[in-house]
């Protein structure tokens, strides 16, 4: 367990929605179209390795438990939790809007980290992501980052040297 990260599906409610406390809540909201996965209409990608139809189709629980472990695959961006040590630091150059949890989750999978996914616990985003909802600097802010995430990518080729694992 050392080097497993704990993911939290995640998910947007329509702003003015009461954020869901259960599972079944938040089923009920997704039935009506009050909620979906996070940044499911800009980057579907980027939530998609979470497994979310695996996810809702697991019965009921009134704990919280280890679901099931999902490789990583380039452009997941998930919501996790883990060890206080042991994980890699994040990296602080990436400001702003663009590649900051891709280059995380990017560099635990080329440490060897596995992903799980929890049943019993999920994260909210109060309102919907929606194309043109950004500040005007994002695109220089998403271009700069991807710019860096290149060279991120060949740092960490050097930085793990016998990990067979790239992103």
């Amino acid at each position: 367990w050392d080097q497993v990260v704990f993911v939290l599906p995640a998910f947007e409610v329509r702003a003015g929605t009461r954020v869901p406390g259960t599972k079944a809540e938040l089923l009920q909201l997704w039935d009506r179209g009050d909620a979906r996965p996070f940044y499911g209409a800009l980057c579907p990608r980027c939530q998609a390795p979470t497994g979310y139809g695996r996810w809702w189709a697991l019965p009921p629980t009134a704990h919280l438990r280890v679901a099931y472990e999902m490789p990583w695959r380039d452009p997941w961006e998930p919501f996790y939790v883990a060890p206080a040590r042991g994980v890699p630091p994040f990296d602080e150059r990436f400001l702003q809007y663009g590649f900051n949890r891709i280059s995380q989750a990017c560099e635990l999978h080329v440490a060897g980290f596995r992903f799980v996914v929890l049943d019993g616990a999920f994260v909210v985003h109060r309102g919907f992501k929606e194309a043109g909802g950004f500040h005007g600097g994002r695109e220089a802010e998403l271009h700069r980052n991807r710019q860096l995430f290149r060279h991120f990518r060949a740092e960490l080729r050097q930085r793990y040297p016998r990990s067979s694992r790239r992103c």
